[in-house]
């Protein structure tokens, strides 16, 4: 007698785990947070920068092993590779770029400018990835990897915005002007990455506030 084949498994949808995979990348993203809530309670600069100078220093070493290592580069993939962008297979990784923008900021710019920007890249980068996947899993749809949403945009600004006013003591206005500059330099794809171009993009926009209000 010949029976018929069993019937196939249901394959998973197609957006099942992006919110979980989105939720693993932006881990650190979260927990750098520390960083300019820390900074805004009164930690001290210098304790701040050499921690961060610690960090970035073994980011480095890191990223040189797996460019110079076979098997640091097997081992890098193996533990990270899920989580990696395909830029970041061939570049530094999204958390190296975001740690050397964070010691720029704290190095270079006043406490609330690097509070804000800091903070802009930490949560509000974060909400933006996060949101925008909640959003398409709930539309039951997945965008394709690195694709924005309005939704992360907003989720972007006002998270962003929220912290300049909250943490950083900057005015309602210049907050929310914060944010939008945020999810206007998280948005596009490029050019470069978006932890350094978020950074840049608020430290220049409260110097340019600072000076003019001087």
């Amino acid at each position: 007698m010949i029976h018929p084949p069993p019937a196939p498994s249901p394959a998973p949808p197609a957006h099942g785990g992006t919110l979980r995979r989105e939720l693993a990348r932006k881990a650190l993203h979260l927990s750098s947070a520390a960083i300019p809530v820390a900074y805004a309670l009164g930690a001290p600069r210098g304790p701040l920068l050499l921690l961060l100078g610690s960090l970035v220093s073994v980011a480095l070493v890191v990223e040189g092993a797996r460019r110079v290592s076979p098997a640091a580069r097997g081992w890098f993939l193996r533990v990270f590779g899920r989580l990696l962008r395909q830029h970041e297979r061939g570049g530094l990784v999204g958390a190296t770029w975001m740690l050397l923008a964070y010691t720029g900021a704290v190095w270079l710019t006043p406490a609330p400018v690097a509070i804000a920007a800091t903070w802009a890249v930490a949560a509000g980068d974060a909400s933006a990835a996060l949101v925008g996947r909640a959003m398409a899993d709930r539309a039951g749809r997945s965008p394709a990897d690195g694709r924005k949403t309005w939704w992360g945009s907003a989720g972007c600004a006002g998270v962003s915005a929220a912290g300049a006013y909250a943490l950083a003591g900057l005015s309602p206005v210049l907050a929310l002007l914060v944010g939008l500059v945020a999810a206007g330099a998280e948005r596009p794809a490029g050019p470069g990455d978006d932890n350094l171009r978020i950074t840049l993009a608020v430290c220049a926009l409260l110097m340019l506030a600072r000076a003019f209000s001087a």
